[in-house]
């Protein structure tokens, strides 16, 4: 399938449930072209059949992102199918918790690969392209987690506040490239996904009431199309920063103030 060349057209991965979908709905609606990528074939599939059925123009391409290759298969792919690319969404994420000095390397490794080896791998081979082309927008999905720290998280903290920084850097390596491509980071609360499904009940009783807390709160949270509403409101307008959560925001303060009053991390309940 080719796209119409006068269609703008995105990538956004994660695409199978959650935040991901919900944009690629809200981009279908707005007449873009989309190439669509998850590890999960079987969600991929029914996001892209939904939106075909609406009469979007929409690939699939199944993609762990954890996988450089396979990032270098899902760039090539969707620019030789879709013509080119206005808009890259680096959403696919993960999320595991306990002690960090318990959890296995292992479990440090896979977070990292998907929630921002993924974005650095992207980069390297979007950011070229959409150089060529003359134009681009890139979006970051990061967390509240990328602003502020908390106990018990290490390993997604430590991968969305890599993402920040790498979105920060980004930005201003491409300003002083003189190169046509936007940046965006996103940094939202809590949002109705299933990305805390899979946390288990089989750690220290303290990790375990924060599982408990966190499935519950995303459960309540900001619904996925209303996430997508905020993005891509924030895109539109050429925002680098963009906070769906005014507890985002105070958060973000709360931390920068005790850094700048040199006062040291408290646990509290």
């Amino acid at each position: 399938m080719a796209a119409n060349p006068r269609l703008q057209a995105a990538v956004i991965t994660g695409a199978g449930g959650g935040i991901g979908r919900a944009l690629a709905q809200a981009l279908a609606a707005q007449g873009y072209a989309l190439a669509l990528a998850d590890i999960d074939a079987e969600a991929l599939e029914a996001t892209r059949a939904a939106l075909a059925a609406q009469g979007a123009t929409v690939i699939a391409i199944p993609t762990d992102v954890s996988d450089a290759r396979q990032i270098e298969h899902l760039c090539a792919e969707s620019f030789l199918r879709l013509g080119h690319i206005d808009l890259l969404i680096n959403n696919a994420g993960v999320l595991a918790t306990g002690r960090c000095w318990e959890l296995a390397p292992e479990v440090f490794e896979r977070v990292l690969r998907v929630n921002l080896w993924s974005v650095l791998h992207a980069l390297r081979c979007f950011v070229p392209r959409m150089a060529a082309q003359g134009s681009g927008h890139i979006v970051n999905i990061a967390s509240m987690a990328g602003l502020a720290v908390g106990p018990w998280l290490a390993p997604y903290t430590l991968s969305k506040q890599g993402v920040v920084a790498l979105s920060e850097g980004l930005a201003l390596e491409l300003q002083a490239a003189g190169m046509p491509v936007k940046v965006s980071v996103v940094c939202p609360g809590p949002v109705a996904t299933s990305i805390a499904a899979d946390l288990n009940g089989a750690g220290p009783e303290e990790v375990n009431q924060m599982n408990g807390a966190l499935r519950g709160g995303i459960a309540a949270g900001l619904p996925p199309d209303e996430a997508a509403r905020v993005i891509l409101d924030g895109v539109a307008a050429g925002q680098f920063w963009i906070l769906p959560h005014e507890q985002a925001v105070h958060a973000a303060m709360a931390r920068a103030q005790g850094i700048a009053a040199g006062t040291p991390p408290a646990f509290s309940l």
